[in-house]
Protein backbone atom coordinates (compact mmCIF):
# COMPACT_ATOMS: atom_id res chain seq x y z
CA UNK A 1 0.00 0.00 0.00
CA UNK A 2 1.17 3.22 -0.77
CA UNK A 3 -0.21 6.38 0.91
CA UNK A 4 -3.75 7.62 1.60
CA UNK A 5 -5.27 11.17 1.78
CA UNK A 6 -7.24 11.04 4.91
CA UNK A 7 -8.70 14.56 4.71
CA UNK A 8 -7.50 17.18 2.18
CA UNK A 9 -3.44 17.82 2.15
CA UNK A 10 -3.28 15.54 4.80
CA UNK A 11 -1.66 11.86 3.86
CA UNK A 12 -1.46 8.58 6.06
CA UNK A 13 2.56 7.76 5.11
CA UNK A 14 2.70 4.83 7.46
CA UNK A 15 3.73 1.29 6.70
CA UNK A 16 1.97 -2.08 7.50
CA UNK A 17 3.20 -5.00 9.17
CA UNK A 18 0.98 -8.02 8.79
CA UNK A 19 2.61 -10.53 9.46
CA UNK A 20 3.73 -9.46 13.33
CA UNK A 21 3.05 -11.69 15.93
CA UNK A 22 4.77 -10.42 19.31
CA UNK A 23 5.02 -6.97 20.00
CA UNK A 24 7.59 -5.55 22.33
CA UNK A 25 8.31 -9.41 23.06
CA UNK A 26 5.30 -9.42 25.56
CA UNK A 27 1.80 -8.36 23.75
CA UNK A 28 -0.06 -10.76 21.22
CA UNK A 29 -1.06 -9.21 17.53
CA UNK A 30 -2.92 -11.82 16.70
CA UNK A 31 -3.49 -9.06 13.27
CA UNK A 32 -0.16 -7.52 13.07
CA UNK A 33 0.12 -3.89 13.57
CA UNK A 34 0.60 -0.86 11.43
CA UNK A 35 3.13 2.15 12.21
CA UNK A 36 1.19 5.16 11.09
CA UNK A 37 2.70 8.68 10.05
CA UNK A 38 1.46 11.45 8.79
CA UNK A 39 2.22 13.87 6.05
CA UNK A 40 0.46 17.81 6.58
CA UNK A 41 1.12 19.67 3.32
CA UNK A 42 0.51 23.05 4.73
CA UNK A 43 2.44 26.34 3.62
CA UNK A 44 5.27 25.03 6.62
CA UNK A 45 5.09 20.95 5.35
CA UNK A 46 4.99 19.03 8.96
CA UNK A 47 5.60 15.31 9.68
CA UNK A 48 3.77 13.58 12.31
CA UNK A 49 5.55 10.64 14.10
CA UNK A 50 7.86 8.12 12.07
CA UNK A 51 7.65 4.44 12.21
CA UNK A 52 9.98 1.51 12.75
CA UNK A 53 13.61 1.51 11.65
CA UNK A 54 13.19 -1.74 10.21
CA UNK A 55 10.20 -0.21 7.12
CA UNK A 56 12.79 2.93 6.70
CA UNK A 57 13.55 2.69 2.96
CA UNK A 58 9.58 1.90 2.45
CA UNK A 59 8.67 5.48 4.54
CA UNK A 60 11.39 7.38 2.91
CA UNK A 61 9.91 6.35 -0.54
CA UNK A 62 6.38 7.08 0.46
CA UNK A 63 7.47 10.64 1.43
CA UNK A 64 9.69 11.15 -1.47
CA UNK A 65 6.16 10.25 -3.46
CA UNK A 66 4.03 13.28 -2.18
CA UNK A 67 7.24 15.76 -1.15
CA UNK A 68 10.58 16.73 -1.72
CA UNK A 69 12.01 16.04 1.98
CA UNK A 70 14.44 19.14 2.23
CA UNK A 71 10.68 21.02 2.66
CA UNK A 72 9.50 19.70 5.54
CA UNK A 73 9.67 22.26 8.13
CA UNK A 74 9.00 20.41 11.16
CA UNK A 75 9.03 16.47 12.62
CA UNK A 76 6.30 16.28 15.25
CA UNK A 77 7.62 13.64 18.08
CA UNK A 78 4.30 13.01 19.93
CA UNK A 79 6.52 10.40 21.78
CA UNK A 80 9.88 8.78 21.29
CA UNK A 81 9.27 4.76 22.22
CA UNK A 82 11.74 3.00 19.28
CA UNK A 83 8.68 1.85 17.26
CA UNK A 84 7.91 5.89 16.39
CA UNK A 85 11.71 7.02 16.28
CA UNK A 86 13.28 4.13 14.48
CA UNK A 87 13.55 5.46 10.86
CA UNK A 88 14.02 8.97 12.32
CA UNK A 89 18.33 9.10 12.25
CA UNK A 90 17.68 8.19 8.04
CA UNK A 91 14.95 10.75 7.91
CA UNK A 92 16.88 13.70 9.55
CA UNK A 93 19.94 13.07 7.25
CA UNK A 94 17.18 14.12 4.17
CA UNK A 95 15.55 16.78 6.04
CA UNK A 96 18.24 19.69 6.66
CA UNK A 97 15.59 22.27 7.33
CA UNK A 98 13.46 20.25 9.62
CA UNK A 99 12.95 21.15 13.22
CA UNK A 100 11.90 18.21 15.77
CA UNK A 101 8.54 19.72 17.85
CA UNK A 102 8.46 17.50 21.33
CA UNK A 103 8.26 18.24 24.67
CA UNK A 104 11.34 18.72 27.21
CA UNK A 105 11.44 14.83 28.31
CA UNK A 106 11.07 13.41 24.87
CA UNK A 107 14.10 16.23 23.61
CA UNK A 108 15.75 14.38 26.17
CA UNK A 109 15.14 11.35 25.28
CA UNK A 110 15.91 12.02 22.35
CA UNK A 111 19.69 12.70 22.70
CA UNK A 112 20.08 9.42 23.60
CA UNK A 113 18.75 7.85 20.76
CA UNK A 114 20.40 10.05 18.06
CA UNK A 115 23.59 10.54 20.23
CA UNK A 116 23.69 14.30 18.84
CA UNK A 117 22.53 17.66 18.66
CA UNK A 118 18.72 18.25 17.89
CA UNK A 119 17.51 20.69 16.10
CA UNK A 120 14.16 21.76 17.66
CA UNK A 121 12.05 23.53 19.86
CA UNK A 122 10.12 22.21 23.51
CA UNK A 123 6.95 23.03 23.12
CA UNK A 124 5.17 23.76 26.12
CA UNK A 125 1.68 22.45 27.12
CA UNK A 126 -1.18 24.27 25.37
CA UNK A 127 1.03 26.02 22.78
CA UNK A 128 0.48 26.38 19.28
CA UNK A 129 2.51 26.56 16.18
CA UNK A 130 1.38 28.26 12.88
CA UNK A 131 1.95 26.31 10.26
CA UNK A 132 1.27 28.97 7.41
CA UNK A 133 -2.43 28.02 6.63
CA UNK A 134 -2.78 25.55 9.01
CA UNK A 135 -2.64 25.09 13.34
CA UNK A 136 -1.05 22.69 15.61
CA UNK A 137 -1.79 22.45 19.67
CA UNK A 138 -0.48 20.65 21.67
CA UNK A 139 -1.35 18.81 25.08
CA UNK A 140 1.24 17.48 27.14
CA UNK A 141 -0.02 14.00 28.46
CA UNK A 142 2.83 12.52 30.36
CA UNK A 143 2.83 9.02 31.80
CA UNK A 144 0.09 8.16 28.45
CA UNK A 145 2.28 5.19 29.05
CA UNK A 146 5.14 6.79 28.91
CA UNK A 147 6.48 9.99 30.68
CA UNK A 148 7.44 11.99 27.48
CA UNK A 149 3.93 11.78 25.24
CA UNK A 150 2.28 14.39 24.24
CA UNK A 151 -1.17 14.73 21.72
CA UNK A 152 -1.06 16.96 18.88
CA UNK A 153 -4.15 18.70 17.54
CA UNK A 154 -4.44 20.37 13.92
CA UNK A 155 -6.62 23.02 14.75
CA UNK A 156 -8.14 24.13 11.28
CA UNK A 157 -9.53 20.18 10.50
CA UNK A 158 -10.21 18.79 13.62
CA UNK A 159 -7.74 15.91 14.20
CA UNK A 160 -6.68 14.72 17.16
CA UNK A 161 -2.59 13.17 16.67
CA UNK A 162 -2.29 10.90 19.76
CA UNK A 163 0.25 8.77 19.19
CA UNK A 164 -0.25 5.83 21.04
CA UNK A 165 -3.58 6.88 22.51
CA UNK A 166 -6.60 5.28 21.48
CA UNK A 167 -4.17 3.18 19.10
CA UNK A 168 -4.58 -0.86 18.18
CA UNK A 169 -2.39 -3.39 17.07
CA UNK A 170 -4.61 -4.06 14.41
CA UNK A 171 -3.50 -4.02 10.64
CA UNK A 172 -5.71 -3.82 8.06
CA UNK A 173 -4.85 -1.75 4.42
CA UNK A 174 -8.43 -0.19 4.73
CA UNK A 175 -7.38 1.42 7.00
CA UNK A 176 -10.29 3.21 8.56
CA UNK A 177 -12.39 2.20 11.62
CA UNK A 178 -15.60 1.66 9.35
CA UNK A 179 -14.11 -0.01 6.51
CA UNK A 180 -11.68 -2.42 8.63
CA UNK A 181 -13.26 -5.99 10.25
CA UNK A 182 -14.45 -5.88 14.21
CA UNK A 183 -11.12 -5.00 16.13
CA UNK A 184 -13.16 -3.99 19.69
CA UNK A 185 -11.23 -6.99 21.25
CA UNK A 186 -7.46 -6.12 19.61
CA UNK A 187 -8.72 -2.38 21.18
CA UNK A 188 -9.57 -3.15 24.64
CA UNK A 189 -6.53 -5.65 24.78
CA UNK A 190 -4.45 -2.73 23.64
CA UNK A 191 -5.62 -0.73 26.47
CA UNK A 192 -5.39 -3.05 29.28
CA UNK A 193 -1.94 -4.12 28.24
CA UNK A 194 -0.35 -0.50 27.57
CA UNK A 195 -2.98 2.11 29.16
CA UNK A 196 -4.39 0.35 31.79
CA UNK A 197 -1.88 0.74 34.66
CA UNK A 198 -1.54 4.28 33.82
CA UNK A 199 -5.24 5.09 34.77
CA UNK A 200 -4.90 8.36 36.55
CA UNK A 201 -2.90 10.09 33.94
CA UNK A 202 -5.45 8.76 31.27
CA UNK A 203 -8.18 10.77 33.20
CA UNK A 204 -5.81 13.62 33.32
CA UNK A 205 -5.17 13.86 29.98
CA UNK A 206 -8.58 13.32 28.45
CA UNK A 207 -9.69 16.06 31.19
CA UNK A 208 -7.49 18.14 28.98
CA UNK A 209 -9.24 17.12 25.31
CA UNK A 210 -12.82 17.42 26.21
CA UNK A 211 -13.69 20.72 25.18
CA UNK A 212 -11.92 20.11 21.67
CA UNK A 213 -14.04 19.61 18.38
CA UNK A 214 -12.40 16.27 17.63
CA UNK A 215 -13.92 14.88 14.65
CA UNK A 216 -10.90 12.36 13.42
CA UNK A 217 -8.94 10.57 15.94
CA UNK A 218 -5.08 9.55 13.94
CA UNK A 219 -3.70 7.42 16.23
CA UNK A 220 0.36 5.58 15.75
CA UNK A 221 -0.99 1.78 15.67
CA UNK A 222 -4.58 1.00 13.58
CA UNK A 223 -7.74 1.94 12.38
CA UNK A 224 -7.70 5.84 11.88
CA UNK A 225 -11.18 6.75 13.96
CA UNK A 226 -12.72 8.82 11.94
CA UNK A 227 -16.40 6.99 13.11
CA UNK A 228 -17.80 8.55 16.00
CA UNK A 229 -14.52 9.43 17.72
CA UNK A 230 -16.00 10.30 20.67
CA UNK A 231 -16.53 6.34 21.33
CA UNK A 232 -13.15 5.67 21.38
CA UNK A 233 -12.67 8.46 23.91
CA UNK A 234 -15.40 7.56 26.13
CA UNK A 235 -14.54 3.91 25.96
CA UNK A 236 -10.75 4.78 27.49
CA UNK A 237 -12.44 7.42 29.99
CA UNK A 238 -15.01 3.99 31.29
CA UNK A 239 -11.97 1.81 31.41
CA UNK A 240 -10.31 4.01 33.62
CA UNK A 241 -12.96 5.24 35.86
CA UNK A 242 -12.49 3.36 39.45
CA UNK A 243 -15.87 1.12 39.89
CA UNK A 244 -15.23 -0.08 43.24
CA UNK A 245 -16.96 1.16 46.40
CA UNK A 246 -15.15 4.01 47.92
CA UNK A 247 -16.32 3.20 51.27
CA UNK A 248 -15.24 -0.59 51.31
CA UNK A 249 -12.02 -2.51 51.19
CA UNK A 250 -11.68 -4.64 48.01
CA UNK A 251 -9.98 -8.00 48.30
CA UNK A 252 -9.47 -10.68 45.23
CA UNK A 253 -8.67 -13.44 45.77
CA UNK A 254 -7.27 -15.54 42.83
CA UNK A 255 -6.75 -19.56 43.42
CA UNK A 256 -6.10 -22.04 41.12
CA UNK A 257 -7.48 -25.86 42.92
CA UNK A 258 -5.81 -29.14 41.26
CA UNK A 259 -8.89 -31.20 42.99
CA UNK A 260 -11.32 -28.73 44.62
CA UNK A 261 -9.18 -28.28 47.86
CA UNK A 262 -7.75 -25.37 47.56
CA UNK A 263 -11.12 -23.63 46.38
CA UNK A 264 -12.51 -25.05 49.56
CA UNK A 265 -10.07 -22.71 51.34
CA UNK A 266 -10.56 -20.04 49.10
CA UNK A 267 -14.47 -19.81 49.61
CA UNK A 268 -13.69 -20.23 53.55
CA UNK A 269 -11.14 -17.10 53.17
CA UNK A 270 -13.65 -15.20 51.50
CA UNK A 271 -16.14 -15.89 53.44
CA UNK A 272 -13.75 -14.66 56.53
CA UNK A 273 -13.06 -12.08 55.02
CA UNK A 274 -16.67 -10.49 54.01
CA UNK A 275 -17.68 -10.54 57.50
CA UNK A 276 -15.80 -6.76 57.90
CA UNK A 277 -16.77 -3.99 55.43
CA UNK A 278 -15.11 -5.18 52.50
CA UNK A 279 -16.03 -6.38 48.76
CA UNK A 280 -14.81 -9.70 48.32
CA UNK A 281 -14.36 -11.40 44.64
CA UNK A 282 -13.55 -14.96 44.24
CA UNK A 283 -11.57 -15.53 40.62
CA UNK A 284 -10.40 -18.86 39.37
CA UNK A 285 -7.27 -17.79 37.90
CA UNK A 286 -7.34 -21.33 35.71
CA UNK A 287 -10.26 -19.56 33.76
CA UNK A 288 -9.51 -15.96 33.22
CA UNK A 289 -6.89 -14.07 30.70
CA UNK A 290 -4.48 -12.78 32.95
CA UNK A 291 -4.36 -9.57 30.78
CA UNK A 292 -7.80 -8.94 31.92
CA UNK A 293 -7.14 -9.14 35.15
CA UNK A 294 -5.04 -5.62 35.34
CA UNK A 295 -8.48 -3.58 36.27
CA UNK A 296 -8.82 -5.68 39.26
CA UNK A 297 -5.57 -6.22 40.68
CA UNK A 298 -4.89 -2.73 40.13
CA UNK A 299 -8.47 -1.80 41.72
CA UNK A 300 -7.68 -4.22 44.93
CA UNK A 301 -6.71 -2.96 48.13
CA UNK A 302 -5.45 -6.73 49.11
CA UNK A 303 -4.59 -9.14 46.98
CA UNK A 304 -4.55 -12.94 48.06
CA UNK A 305 -3.33 -16.03 46.51
CA UNK A 306 -3.43 -19.59 46.45
CA UNK A 307 -2.44 -22.37 44.71
CA UNK A 308 -2.23 -26.67 45.06
CA UNK A 309 1.74 -27.78 45.16
CA UNK A 310 2.30 -29.40 42.03
CA UNK A 311 6.07 -30.89 41.96
CA UNK A 312 7.27 -28.54 43.99
CA UNK A 313 5.60 -25.51 42.65
CA UNK A 314 2.61 -23.32 42.44
CA UNK A 315 0.21 -23.81 39.31
CA UNK A 316 0.94 -22.27 36.18
CA UNK A 317 -2.56 -19.74 36.28
CA UNK A 318 -0.91 -18.04 39.53
CA UNK A 319 2.34 -17.76 37.92
CA UNK A 320 0.32 -15.86 34.86
CA UNK A 321 -1.57 -13.47 37.03
CA UNK A 322 1.97 -12.53 38.78
CA UNK A 323 3.81 -11.91 35.78
CA UNK A 324 1.17 -9.19 34.94
CA UNK A 325 1.76 -7.25 37.67
CA UNK A 326 4.97 -5.99 36.75
CA UNK A 327 3.28 -3.57 34.52
CA UNK A 328 0.42 -2.53 36.95
CA UNK A 329 0.70 0.02 40.14
CA UNK A 330 0.88 -2.87 43.35
CA UNK A 331 3.59 -1.20 44.96
CA UNK A 332 2.77 -1.81 48.53
CA UNK A 333 -0.58 -3.53 48.59
CA UNK A 334 -1.12 -5.93 50.94
CA UNK A 335 -1.02 -9.33 50.04
CA UNK A 336 -1.24 -13.57 51.79
CA UNK A 337 -1.01 -16.78 49.93
CA UNK A 338 -2.87 -20.07 51.41
CA UNK A 339 -3.03 -23.27 49.85
CA UNK A 340 -3.51 -27.35 50.03
CA UNK A 341 -0.79 -29.60 49.08
CA UNK A 342 0.19 -33.49 49.34
CA UNK A 343 3.92 -33.56 50.38
CA UNK A 344 6.01 -30.66 51.31
CA UNK A 345 3.43 -27.45 50.34
CA UNK A 346 6.56 -24.56 48.61
CA UNK A 347 3.61 -22.98 46.70
CA UNK A 348 3.06 -20.54 49.36
CA UNK A 349 6.15 -20.05 50.06
CA UNK A 350 7.48 -19.53 46.56
CA UNK A 351 4.37 -17.13 45.75
CA UNK A 352 5.50 -15.10 48.64
CA UNK A 353 8.88 -14.65 47.38
CA UNK A 354 7.14 -13.62 44.03
CA UNK A 355 5.01 -10.74 45.52
CA UNK A 356 7.95 -9.43 47.57
CA UNK A 357 9.65 -9.14 44.41
CA UNK A 358 6.87 -7.02 42.95
CA UNK A 359 6.82 -5.21 46.07
CA UNK A 360 3.44 -5.63 47.36
CA UNK A 361 3.48 -6.05 51.66
CA UNK A 362 2.88 -9.62 53.06
CA UNK A 363 0.89 -8.99 55.82
CA UNK A 364 0.28 -12.33 57.05
CA UNK A 365 1.38 -15.97 57.32
CA UNK A 366 0.45 -18.32 54.55
CA UNK A 367 -2.32 -20.75 55.37
CA UNK A 368 -2.29 -24.17 54.55
CA UNK A 369 -3.76 -27.15 54.11
CA UNK A 370 -2.92 -31.06 54.30
CA UNK A 371 -4.58 -32.72 51.29
CA UNK A 372 -8.32 -32.34 51.89
CA UNK A 373 -9.34 -29.22 54.25
CA UNK A 374 -10.86 -30.27 57.65
CA UNK A 375 -13.50 -28.72 59.56
CA UNK A 376 -10.76 -27.41 61.59
CA UNK A 377 -8.41 -26.02 58.36
CA UNK A 378 -12.04 -24.37 57.10
CA UNK A 379 -11.73 -22.77 60.27
CA UNK A 380 -8.90 -21.39 60.02
CA UNK A 381 -9.24 -20.15 56.56
CA UNK A 382 -12.12 -17.81 57.89
CA UNK A 383 -9.91 -16.16 60.35
CA UNK A 384 -7.15 -15.74 57.91
CA UNK A 385 -9.48 -13.86 55.68
CA UNK A 386 -11.03 -12.20 58.41
CA UNK A 387 -7.60 -10.92 59.93
CA UNK A 388 -6.82 -10.11 56.22
CA UNK A 389 -9.24 -8.13 55.74
CA UNK A 390 -8.74 -6.43 58.87
CA UNK A 391 -5.62 -5.21 57.87
CA UNK A 392 -6.72 -3.49 55.19
CA UNK A 393 -9.13 -1.11 57.46
CA UNK A 394 -7.84 2.42 58.23
CA UNK A 395 -4.90 1.92 55.39
CA UNK A 396 -4.68 2.66 51.78
CA UNK A 397 -2.77 1.50 49.12
CA UNK A 398 -1.13 3.24 46.47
Amino acid sequence: MQTLEIKKDIHWVGVLNATLRIFDIVFQTRFGSTYNSYLIQAEKPTLIDCVHEKFTPEYLEKLRSLIELKDICYIVINHTEMDHTGALPALLKETPNAQILSTKTAALFLKNILHGDIKGKMVEDGECISLGNKHLKFIHAPYWHWPDTMFTYLEDDHILFPCDGFATHFCDERLYDDRVDDFAEDFQYYYEHIMGPYRKKILEAIEKIKDLDIRLIAPSHGPILRTDPWKYINAYKDWSTPRKDPGKKQIVIFYASMYGNTKKMAEAIGRGASTINTEVKLIDAANVSPEFMRCEIESADGILMGSSTINGDALKPLWDIMNVMFSINVKLKKCATFGAYGWSGEATRLMEDRLKGLKLTVVQPPVKALLTPSDEDVKRCSIFGYDFAQSLLGSSTT
